[in-house]
């Protein structure tokens, strides 16, 4: 009897569902590609709760591990305690990562349990899977683990920020780092940076490989303003880290300094300093007029730029992986001001607007500013305009990076045995050269870099 085709398991956050803070403007391009390229894909998302997104032809969505994941929602962390390598972990998070970083491994430990139980109930001996979790986390932690026993799968996992560097955290800390990548058949980063920081953990460059996300190619770019207004744009979730009252003081300043000049502020994103921003607004001078729509569809932020005049995107986060949101900016053509944080720079540079250090103030935003708004040649503005678009086009257009990072995936899941043996990829076309998957126990030791 003839084995049953290997599938490849998306396991995400919440994707296709949007209650929990939906991943569409992540997950949405490269499943459509995944799809198309493979031909069928399980998605499990970790949260199925509120509205559902439509997913394209050939994939399945699995709720029940989000059903697993809601009955256990409390006997997990009980189970937790038996995780093999907790308490290990345990006392690292205590020595490095304080309260935080112990909280962290507990939850990553509960929702570990629940995956490991769910794996083993879904993919009988002898099935061949190749899991993709979509963040690193306690799925990835279990799948690592289940595919030790199940040699007929593999895991790969995407890291961006918040669960990739351990300064995304104070103190600086993440779980089972850097043991757990060793584990893995591959891990993708989306940035250069990122790559980079694997490395110099001591990663194997064999089991790391450069895949940026990417965002669609855009009907028209955006417009430069032509009736002397100056038109800003910011988006991002309205929480400390992203340092949104930072831009509008810096908006608000810049406008202070030229009263003739007429400023509009647009912010699209919802979040706890969302108050604040609009009680520092209140204060605004004449000439500065803002709007904040809150959290919107992603659509909504594309037909802004498609209908709007944009002359600058500015984004002053304190960290970052390297954000959608300016590759979307920078695939219509407009000039960004950012803070020079993860993987920001492969995108942002003096062609294309203004690229600050990473803890900039207010003062040396607004200079920024000064230097894209206020030069009076339109050729150079022109040409940055044009520098944004071209960078996009050459490294952050999803059909080109889904597709290639659907190809790399193919190859794994036609590498995976059949028989249950032992697995080894020496052809894939990484610039690390082959993935070799290794058996590695985790139990909490090595460090990574502090």
């Amino acid at each position: 009897m003839s084995s049953p085709p290997a599938t490849l398991v998306l396991i995400t956050t919440n994707h296709p569902f949007v209650h929990t803070g939906g991943e569409v403007m992540f997950v949405g391009p490269e499943l459509k590609r995944l799809a198309r390229e493979l031909g069928s894909v399980r998605v499990v998302p970790l949260h199925a709760r509120g509205a559902r997104v439509d997913v394209p032809e050939g994939v399945e969505v699995d709720t029940s591990l989000s059903d697993a994941m809601r009955s256990e929602r409390f006997t997990a962390y009980f189970r937790a305690l038996w995780w093999p390598g907790f308490w290990a972990e345990l006392r690292r998070a205590a020595r490095h990562g304080g309260w935080t970083g112990c909280a962290r491994v507990w939850r990553w430990a509960a929702t570990a349990q629940t995956t490991y139980r769910w794996a083993r109930a879904s993919f009988p001996v002898g099935s061949t899977a190749l899991f993709y979790t979509y963040w690193r986390g306690g799925s990835t932690v279990a799948l690592a683990r289940w595919a030790e026993k199940q040699k007929a799968t593999s895991v790969v996992t995407r890291v961006h920020r918040y669960e990739l560097y351990e300064d995304a955290f104070d103190p600086p800390f993440q779980p089972w780092h850097p043991m757990l990548y060793h584990a893995l058949a591959l891990t993708a980063t989306v940035s250069q940076d990122g790559y980079d920081y694997l490395l110099q953990a001591g990663v194997p460059a064999e089991k790391l490989v450069l895949s940026r996300l990417g965002t669609e190619a855009p009907p028209s770019m955006a417009r430069a303003s032509t009736d002397g207004v100056l038109r800003i744009v910011s988006v991002s979730f309205v929480a400390p880290v992203k340092r949104v009252p930072l831009a509008a003081q810096a908006v608000m300043d810049f406008a202070a300094r030229h009263p003739k000049r007429q400023v509009e502020w647009t912010h699209f994103g919802d979040g706890p300093k969302l108050d604040s921003v609009r009680h520092m607004l209140s204060s605004a001078p004449a000439n500065l007029s803002a709007r904040l729509p809150g959290q919107v569809a992603n659509s909504a932020v594309m037909t802004h730029y498609e209908s709007q005049a944009i002359d600058v995107f500015l984004l002053l986060s304190q960290s970052e992986g390297l954000p959608v949101s300016i590759q979307e900016a920078a695939s219509v053509g407009v000039p960004i001001i950012a803070t020079d944080v993860g993987g920001v720079r492969e995108l942002v540079g003096g062609d294309n607007g203004r690229l600050l250090k990473a803890h900039a103030s207010a003062p040396d935003a607004v200079v920024a500013l000064e230097q894209v708004l206020l030069n009076s040649n339109a050729s150079v503005n022109e040409a940055m305009r044009e520098a944004s678009r071209r960078r996009w086009r050459e490294g952050f257009s999803a059909e080109n990076n889904h597709t290639q990072f659907a190809a790399t995936l193919k190859l794994l899941i036609d590498s995976l045995p059949v028989d249950g043996g032992g697995v080894r990829i020496d052809s894939l076309p990484l610039d690390g050269g082959g993935v070799r998957i290794d058996s590695l126990p985790l139990d909490g030791g090595g460090q990574g870099r502090r």
